[in-house]
């Protein structure tokens, strides 16, 4: 059984969540300076008793988003896969929202700072959610959506995070994945 790592600083949190086949089994979030990620990443692995080298593949929020948080996941993803000789995967941060909803035809918004959105409508098909539409940047969340993933200060503790979303993803809609993230790294000539 695959041992899956997702991890996200797209949103207003750094999340990063593990699980493998049947879901997720461990998940956090933490306020999103850069040098938290290692800790983040260390509490996840003892939170589900996992080692680093248990680890098969990483999975990362990709945006949209945070720009800064999401190029401190992706070198952080890439740093991880690199030294662990292991795949990563980016995934849009409005497809792990899609997934992680659970609803079959939905709008999902995502934040894009500054009290903006990034949203993109999905529809559900032969059990496969899909993309319906480009992705919008838009200053009002439009009615009947709510804004996807935890914040800090919600009291919602329920509620999932783009990390696990992004996992979601890796475990049960694999065609929403963008890109395969290290066929881009070249060695230093």
């Amino acid at each position: 059984m695959s041992i899956i790592l997702g991890i996200d600083a797209s949103q207003s949190v750094a999340s990063c969540a593990i699980g493998n086949d049947d879901g997720v089994i461990a998940s956090a979030i933490m306020e999103k300076p850069i040098e938290n990620f290692p800790k983040l990443i260390r509490k996840i692995l003892s939170d589900s008793n996992k080692s680093i080298q248990e680890i098969d593949e990483i999975v990362v929020c990709i945006g949209p988003g945070s720009q800064m948080g999401t190029r401190t996941a992706v070198v952080t993803g890439n740093a991880l896969a690199l030294a662990l000789n292991k795949p990563i995967s980016g995934v849009l941060s409005t497809d792990a929202a899609a997934v992680a909803s659970c609803n079959k035809t939905q709008t999902v918004a995502v934040s894009a700072g500054r009290r903006r959105w990034f949203v993109r409508d999905y529809i559900y098909e032969n059990e496969k959610i899909m993309a319906d539409g480009d992705v919008d940047l838009v200053d009002e969340v439009p009615e009947n959506v709510s804004p996807s993933f935890y914040n800090l200060d919600s009291s919602d503790n329920t509620a999932i995070n783009c990390a696990e979303g992004a996992l979601l993803v890796a475990i049960n809609q694999r065609h929403l994945i963008v890109q395969n993230m290290l066929s881009e790294v070249r060695a230093y000539d």
